[in-house]
This record gives structure tokens, sequence and C-alpha cells, in this order.
């Protein structure tokens, strides 16, 4: 079980990697996938903002030309106009001299087959400006509000571009492929913030990758955290299992050789000794007694319905009862009570539970503390009951768990004091059933537990 256990960190060290690099991959081919669609639609719209150009440019700078034949006395007679204007006045084959007869008349058939003519103007150079706008259009059609740079090339030489400032690195541009451009002339368009543009458009599928990714992490976390308390409850569960076994077998074998003694050994029937024999059975009863009451009381301390029937009580002369009854008990270690001289001296507590719970504070400070114990009281706005001692034994992650049912501080192999680890447990209950806390405080070489409850 504990190799298994230590095999776990392992484990999800692997498999933390695996998912990480698995989102990583996915997060990446959905970045390249949007970087091809991307380049496809600035493309697109590229290629349809120059045809639409050199559409426009077509309609605006060509004249159409209408050929007419008079009627009357000379049918042979052309007017050719365009714009609203004579563009030929008159084309008569008698205008002509003899070498042009031949080809006036295969002109004159030509005309009169042609009813129109259209002439395009021919430009070397592109307007930016009207290029620029329809291409805003586009873009704008699209979603894309965003900078960018023109480039007109010819014959592989830059022949005009529509800002003059470098751009910053990371550029990303695309060529147009519109037929309406001549051959060896390209229009290059680029783009300097491309990336962050395709960033923005896989945001979403990045944050669920990065969400999933989170929620993944987190239920590994989450399990290790739960293996690793099951594990300690685990632990804790045998010990305190350990312990009941231990100290229910001393007073169980004490009573069973007290009666095997009156049965077998008292032939005489000897009343003193059945009497002394006897006492040790009621010690060992009570004792018992005493055990499971402890029991079933931290099971009652878990109770909503379980409330204490508080009542006014005189603070000096109950805390004054309690530390007496525990010095007779001591092992020797001097026990200290100081009571604060502006303290009040009644307050409205529960005395029974109250008083359990600083005896449990100083049954603590004997069997583990120093061997000198002090127990403060002060009772102002709150009730304030502090046992320290000067043993100095445990470090923050144990005072961390020290108020945690069945908790005991780990000694090993070691069982020189019993116990279930339920006395510091119980403390703090019953201080939460006063509205009060219980905490314990570890500076300049003391441990201190206090119990504070509000006056009401």
């Amino acid at each position: 079980m504990k190799k298994s256990y230590q095999r776990i960190p392992y484990l999800l060290i692997i498999v933390i990697a695996v998912t990480i690099t698995i989102q990583l991959y996915w997060s990446y081919t959905e970045y390249q996938k949007n970087t091809v669609a991307f380049k496809n639609e600035i493309q697109n719209a590229l290629d349809v903002a120059i045809d639409n150009y050199f559409v426009d440019f077509a309609k605006e700078n060509s004249v159409s030309l209408k050929v007419e034949r008079e009627s009357g006395k000379n049918p042979d007679n052309f007017t050719i106009t365009g714009g609203n204007k004579k563009i030929i006045d008159k084309f008569r084959p008698d205008t002509t001299d003899s070498k042009n007869v031949s080809k006036s008349s295969d002109s004159l058939k030509m005309l009169n087959n042609i009813k129109d003519i259209y002439i395009s103007i021919n430009e070397d150079s592109i307007n930016f400006k009207k290029l620029k706008s329809l291409l805003n259009a586009e873009l704008k059609r699209r979603d894309y509000n965003i900078p960018y740079k023109l480039n007109h090339y010819k014959k592989d030489s830059l022949f005009a571009t529509s800002l003059s400032k470098s751009f910053s690195s990371g550029e990303f541009s695309v060529t147009g492929k519109s037929t309406y451009l001549k051959n060896r002339e390209s229009l290059e368009l680029q783009f300097p913030n491309a990336i962050q543009i395709i960033v923005k458009k896989s945001l979403l599928s990045i944050l669920i990758s990065l969400l999933l990714m989170t929620s993944i992490l987190f239920a590994l976390f989450y399990l290790q955290w739960v293996i690793k308390q099951q594990k300690q409850l685990s632990e804790i569960k045998n010990d305190l299992i350990s312990n009941i076994t231990h100290e229910f077998k001393t007073p169980i074998a004490t009573i069973g050789a007290a009666i095997e003694s009156i049965r077998f050994f008292n032939t005489n029937h000897d009343v003193e000794k059945t009497n002394r024999y006897l006492d040790y059975s009621d010690q060992q009863l009570k004792k018992l007694e005493k055990m499971v009451d402890q029991l079933m009381d931290t099971a009652l301390l878990d109770s909503e319905n379980w409330t204490l029937d508080k009542h006014s009580v005189d603070i000096p002369k109950w805390a004054a009862d309690i530390v007496e009854n525990y010095r007779m008990n001591s092992n020797g270690k001097e026990i200290i009570l100081k009571i604060s001289e502006d303290s009040k001296s009644n307050s409205n507590i529960e005395p029974f539970h109250l008083g359990n719970c600083l005896g449990a504070l100083l049954d603590n400070a004997i069997k583990y503390g120093g061997n000198r114990i002090e127990v403060n009281i002060e009772n102002k706005k709150e009730l304030k009951i502090r046992v320290s001692d000067n043993a100095n034994t445990l470090n923050k992650e144990q005072a961390t768990n020290i108020f945690d049912k069945f908790y005991r501080v780990p000694q090993g192999n070691l069982h020189n004091v019993k116990g279930y680890g339920i006395g510091l447990y119980y403390v703090k209950k019953i201080a939460e059933k006063h509205n009060g806390a219980a905490e314990i405080v570890l500076k300049n070489n003391k441990t201190s537990f206090i119990i504070s409850i509000p006056n009401e």
C-alpha cells in the first residue's frame, strides 16, 4: 500500500505532462488553421478589391462609339459619334484617293456590320486611394478594421507603396491573384499585427483549452489531496483502534483478574480481600465508563441539535477548583493560576463542559508539556483562558492539525502516553458551542492553548 501511494505523484506528473502537451498541440493546430483561414479571407478580399477597381476603371475610362449611315441621297456616307460628340462627321468613299479605294471599301463594309465600338484607355499607374477605398469596404464586410500597407511591384521591383514608414516585425502578407493584373506585375498586402488578429480569432478555442486543462489539473491535484487525506485518516483510525485496544485491555484484564481471584483464590471467604478485589473492579469499571463517555461525547459534539445549558458562574472559584484538582496529579510539575486584576467575576458559561476543556488542556500540558504550566484567565469583553507550558515541542504543521478529530502528534511506534486524539477536538467544539474559538500559539519558546468566549 505504501509503495502504491508513493507511485501516485509520479503517475500524476506523467498525466499532467501528457495533458499539457496535448492541449498545447491542439492550441497550435487551431492557431495554424485560423492562420490559413485568415490568409484566405485577406487574399479573397484583395482579389475582389482589385477586380472591382479595374471594372470601375474600365467604365470610367472607355469611349463607346456609334456608327450611323446617312439615309436618303448618300447612303454610303457614315457618321461616327461618341460621348454625344461627332468623332468623324462624314466618311465618304470619294474622299479617298485611288490607292486607298480598296481599303476604304473594306472599311465601309466593316463599318456596315459593326454597330458599337469600344476604345479602352490603358494606364501604367494604379490609383491607391481608389483601390484602398474598395479594399477597406471588403475588409469591413469581413469585420477586419486593421491597418495595412499596399505595395505595387513591376518586374519584381517596388514601383509604388501606400505607406512610407516601415512596419513592425511579424508582418503577414498576401499577393493579389487577379487576372486584370499584367504579366510580371503584382499587388502585395501587408499586415503589421497579423499574429494578434489570428490569436484573437483563436481566443475562444485557447480559453476553452486552458479551462479544460485547468479543470483536469485541479481534478488531479484534488484527487492527490483526497488520497493524502484518506491515507492520514487511515493512519489515524489505526492509531485510534490501537490506543483504544490498549486502554480497554487494562481495565478489562484487571476486572477479570479480580473476579478470578474471588472465585478461585478466596477459599477462606476473606471479606476484606473480597472487598479489595471488588474495589479494583469498581475503579476499572468507572475508568471504562469514562472512556466510553468520552467517545460518545465526541459523537455528540457533531450534532447541531445539542445545546449547552449556560448560566452565570464565578470564574475565579471555578478555575481554582479545577487547577487544584490537577495539581495533585501533576507528576511534580508546577501549575500556576493567574487571574487578571481588572477581570469581571462572573461569566455566562456551561461550567461542566468548559471545565472539561480546561481539564483537557491541563492534562495535555502535564502529559506533553514542560515543567512549568501557567493558567492565565482574563474576563472582560470576552472570557479568555490561556494554558501555557515551556516545552515548545510542536512544529507549525503539527500545530495546524492539533485540533483535528483523532489527531495525535506522530511519535513513531512509541506509546508512552495513552489517548484517543479527541481531547483538543473536544476543546475546539465546546468553544464553538459557546460561540467562541480555540487556538494554539507557538511563541517565545512556549506552547499556548487559548480559549476565547464572548461575554453575552
